[in-house]
């Protein structure tokens, strides 16, 4: 593997786009290029490492201002710390051992059954804020490490869908409140956030309504009018082009009703700045919580919820001077 890449090379491998890669060289002096014959940029390769790091960080919150100049050694810190703050109780990481281990034999009635007597045992909610979201992240890790295989995932997926999709069934409310409209973009094929959004929403009074994964963007706002929504809830996933993000919203936005809200969340939607302005970004699962509870409650008599990254935010119209992100 050569020691140097080119701006395409490196794009490709980070995930950045090549234009973000020049707008921080400009704004932040990282990363270093150097230029080949022909006068292209081309990077030494241990960049890659800072630059996901540095991505790893945005995904989870942090805007690139308060990342990019750091050296390695302090993201790496930065991860460790923000890491530390979200480790699973020790009863959790028991569990999630567990599970994993029927996963890795690839038994699946009794993952299915373990699956089963855990929901039972925590409820909804703790079950997904707890155990499935740490499950998930596992699950990922040991993919991307290639401890396990695409048929495990999927095993799991299939699992852990039909199983939540069960305990949404229990506590559906046909008359709850804010009526809620659940999907993902096209191109968008995880779908476990969104069904965790739409568990915990479920579980806390809303009427909750799923178009399944992939609707056209078109679609959305005659399915809002059909099922008289309140709000259209979206995840974007670190898989989703990070660059297509703001252009969907800022049409679905203009092509819904203001009385309707858009809410969004997802590891894709970390560290955007520009978005369209009424789209609200909920960064934890805390946060929809939150979200749902005060849904209606005037501003006055709201009593401060804060998600675990604090409280949800609506954006604001492009801030003329503000960076622009992943």
């Amino acid at each position: 593997m050569s020691d140097v890449r080119s701006i395409a090379a490196i794009s490709l491998e980070t995930g950045i786009a090549k234009e973000v890669l020049r707008k921080w060289e400009e704004r932040y002096g990282f990363p270093v290029p150097e230029r080949d014959a022909s006068g292209h940029r081309t990077y030494a390769a241990q960049q890659t490492v800072r630059l996901l790091l540095i991505k790893r960080l945005i995904n989870s919150g942090k805007r690139p201002s308060q990342v990019v100049p750091l050296n390695e050694e302090a993201l790496h810190a930065l991860l460790h710390q923000q890491d530390s703050q979200t480790l699973p109780s020790h009863a959790n990481t028991r569990v999630v051992s567990e599970l994993m281990d029927l996963l890795h034999a690839r038994d699946r009635l009794a993952l299915d059954d373990r699956l089963h007597r855990e929901l039972q045992q925590a409820g909804l909610e703790k079950f997904v804020t707890e155990v499935m979201s740490a499950l998930n992240i596992a699950v990922g890790t040991a993919w991307e490490q290639g401890r396990i295989g695409v048929r495990d995932e999927h095993m799991y997926s299939e699992s852990i869908q039909r199983l939540i999709r069960q305990g949404i069934s229990r506590v559906a409310r046909r008359e709850g409140r804010p009526r809620m409209l659940f999907t993902t973009p096209s191109g968008e094929l995880h779908t476990l956030g969104i069904l965790m959004v739409e568990a915990l929403a479920s579980q806390h009074g809303a009427c909750c309504i799923s178009l399944g994964a992939q609707t056209p963007v078109e679609e959305i706002p005659l399915a809002a009018a059909d099922c008289d929504a309140d709000i259209v809830c979206l995840c974007f996933s670190a898989a989703f082009p990070k660059r297509q993000i703001v252009p969907y919203l800022r049409e679905l936005r203009s092509s819904i009703p203001p009385r309707v809200e858009i809410w969004t969340g997802g590891a894709g939607t970390g560290g955007l700045d520009r978005l369209p302005r009424g789209i609200k970004v909920l960064p934890t699962l805390q946060g929809v919580i939150d979200a749902v509870q005060g849904y209606g409650v005037p501003k006055s008599r709201r009593s401060g919820r804060q998600g675990l990254n604090g409280p949800p935010r609506t954006a604001q119209e492009e801030p003329s001077r503000q960076e622009r992100s992943l």
